[in-house]
């Protein structure tokens, strides 16, 4: 009976681990808003609650290879959030991370892939009342 038990146990641990393993990233009411003109634009994203890690894109036409010059800054409420802006191949031009009550603010390069777009990461720790705004120019 107690081997039952604790069997069960382990695969009730077990399940858990691989559920948090595939859960991945989740947000509970983002809004984002952005903007485009000749040469720059801006990227305005507010997020109620998120945890986890994801990679994220701003897509701009004209194609791959074109390099930006990002402003970011970042608040949050509560929790912790950080942002990692991506230059070619994946590489961290930029790392800004927030915690609970704070304002960052940094700056970074971003280059677009051949369809266009620019990625950053970001990985959420129990974060609510995000708020980041990353303004860019071509360079």
């Amino acid at each position: 009976m107690m081997r039952k038990r604790l069997r069960g146990a382990v695969l009730l641990a077990f399940l858990a681990l691989l559920l948090a393993a595939c859960a991945g990233y989740t947000e509970v009411g983002p809004s984002e808003s952005e903007h485009r003109g000749m040469g720059s634009g801006d990227l305005t994203v507010e997020i109620g609650k998120a945890n986890g890690t994801t990679t994220k894109s701003i897509e701009l036409a004209g194609g791959g290879d074109l390099t930006l010059e990002a402003d970011v800054t970042l608040a949050v409420g509560l929790g912790s959030y950080k942002i990692e802006l991506l230059g070619a191949n994946d590489q961290v031009t930029l790392v800004l991370e927030a915690n609970a009550g704070e304002t960052v603010e940094g700056h970074g390069q971003m280059v677009t892939d051949t369809i266009g777009e620019a990625s950053y990461r970001v990985t959420a720790t129990n974060a609510e009342k995000v708020t980041y705004v990353i303004q860019y120019t071509f360079r």
